[in-house]
């Protein structure tokens, strides 16, 4: 017998767009006000429902969202049965759900399942029960429309193979009461594979990961891809500015940027003035904190964030810890009149990068957004950095004829030398497709190497 209410009253109007524009047109004082009151419901009901929350918050359940404990992963998956606020609900349960071969039905008839790739350990899962289901597709809809999407167009989402990845479930949705038509192919498909299917689609509008949208607008420079977009969307891997300048010059057109994560579905997206990201604050509240979970102030970059999602019950995430490093901007308000505040920068995620020797026998990590300053430039469509025992595999995507070896591998060894580095036997590697993980995404970075003690 369920024990625990499912469709929570309080978050149902989130479930009508209607009502998420109203909130596009709030003060930042009444946008305030509304946080204040869904975290409070939002603490009540996990207070009252969660046998995990009872515990975990013993004692603080009065106290000021900056006071509570931070939430990780693993403390949702070690402790998940007593989490979530439905008893029917079991991890061991959900796990032969996953591994059975039909996952288009709901969980126990009332559940979407999705699960994070795993990148930073081990995989977590993710409930959503109907309306949740409903508000976290609000999150697409929004930076949908502020791009342009409407029932006339006509999109290709390349997503995640996985059936329980987020991309995968919500590539687009419902415009004006009518399902846009749209094309759904899989990050493993290969480049010209997606070139033929995407010729025969004909589509006006692209969802993509930055590194697909690429590609593909390398294949579009060679002459092999033949469609006029009117709009790209990008999101789950970082958008460098390069990048960014190369795909919108190339097609002529705006992307559109999102930020999300699989447990709160989109957290940021871009309107068209292309300020920044708004922070969907009506959704999510989003706390931008260094390694210690201290506030981090606008125009610095975070060392994580920390979200709590006001709309989830079924599993509610408070204070729930990502390692993204974002910068909230110091812009002025947006022009668009929006009430939400803007992340200028997405660095990439902690934890991401490369460790090599230093010349004093130490450890340094070098991130992505380094070894961007050296890769971007370069007439490429794309690079990845394989870090093995042998050494580093440079793979360059589309390189032209002109760009010697020679010239990088200078680059590279001046650029490790600065920083102090010993510098390893590195390799360059001509390539068309780059190496992918589960979820499909592309990593600039990928070690194979184990890592000293120290």
């Amino acid at each position: 017998m369920q024990t625990t209410p499912i469709a929570q009253k309080e978050h149902q109007p989130l479930a009508d767009y209607a009502t998420c524009v109203q909130h596009e047109h709030w003060t930042r004082q009444q946008l305030e006000e509304y946080q204040a009151n869904a975290l409070h419901a939002c603490r009540s009901y996990a207070y009252a429902h969660s046998p995990f929350y009872q515990q975990f918050h013993r004692g603080l359940m009065d106290r000021p969202l900056h006071e509570l404990p931070v939430l990780t992963k693993a403390t949702v998956m070690e402790h998940f049965d007593e989490l979530v606020t439905d008893r029917e609900v079991h991890l061991r349960d959900i796990r032969q759900y996953l591994a059975g071969a039909d996952q288009t039905k709901l969980f126990l008839d009332r559940y979407r399942v999705t699960v994070t790739s795993g990148s930073t350990g081990q995989p977590g899962i993710f409930l959503n029960n109907r309306i949740e289901g409903a508000v976290a597709a609000n999150t697409f809809i929004r930076g949908q429309i502020w791009g342009g999407i409407t029932s006339q167009s006509r999109v290709a989402a390349v997503t995640s193979p996985l059936p329980a990845h987020v991309t995968a479930q919500f590539p687009v949705l419902e415009v004006d009461g009518k399902q846009v038509p749209y094309l759904q192919l899989s990050t493993t498909v290969p480049p010209k594979v997606l070139v033929e299917h995407l010729n025969e689609w004909q589509p006006d509008v692209l969802i993509a990961y930055p590194s697909i949208a690429s590609v593909l607008t390398d294949e579009y420079r060679q002459g092999r891809l033949h469609i006029s977009l009117k709009v790209i969307f990008a999101g789950g891997e970082t958008l460098t500015e390069e990048m960014r300048r190369r795909i919108e010059g190339t097609w002529r057109v705006k992307i559109f940027n999102m930020f999300g994560a699989t447990e709160s579905a989109p957290v940021a997206g871009e309107c068209s003035f292309h300020t920044g990201l708004h922070l969907f604050e009506d959704f999510t509240i989003v706390e931008v904190v260094d390694e210690n979970n201290r506030p981090v102030p606008p125009g610095q970059v975070g060392d994580k964030l920390l979200l709590t999602v006001l709309y989830r019950r079924t599993q509610p995430l408070i204070r729930y810890e990502v390692a993204d490093m974002v910068r909230v901007s110091t812009r002025e308000p947006c022009p668009c009149g929006r009430p939400f505040a803007q992340l200028e920068t997405i660095v990439g995620r902690t934890g991401e990068g490369l460790h090599f020797q230093t010349l004093t026998g130490k450890e340094e990590a070098v991130s992505t957004l380094q070894f961007e300053t050296i890769f971007d430039p370069l007439p490429i469509s794309g690079w990845q950095i394989v870090q093995e025992a042998d050494g580093l595999h440079i793979f360059l995507l589309g390189a032209l004829e002109e760009l010697r070896s020679e010239q990088v591998l200078q680059s590279l060894r001046e650029f490790l030398s600065r920083r102090g580095l010993v510098i390893p036997p590195i390799e360059i590697h001509r390539t068309t497709d780059l190496a992918k993980n589960v979820t499909g995404k592309t990593p600039a970075l990928i070690s194979h190497e184990k890592r000293s003690a120290s």
